[in-house]
């Protein structure tokens, strides 16, 4: 899935927890319907599209068991 319109952050960090944000939500509504897709990531770009930073699924939860 492809977010072509972004949002503008101040910063890396702010980018980041932003991402950690999308990235639960995301899985929130996946786990309606059963999955917790684990796999996959979020990729922060700067506005020419160059990769800053990536965020696995999986670092933005705690899995406890």
């Amino acid at each position: 899935m492809r977010d072509e319109e972004g949002q503008e952050c101040p910063g890396l960090d702010e980018a980041r927890a932003e991402a950690v944000a999308s990235a639960r939500s995301i899985m929130r509504e996946a786990l309606w319907s059963g999955r917790l897709p684990l796999n996959e990531c979020i990729e922060i770009a700067d506005e020419k599209g160059q990769i800053l930073l990536t965020v696995p699924f999986r670092e933005a939860v705690t899995i406890e068991e």
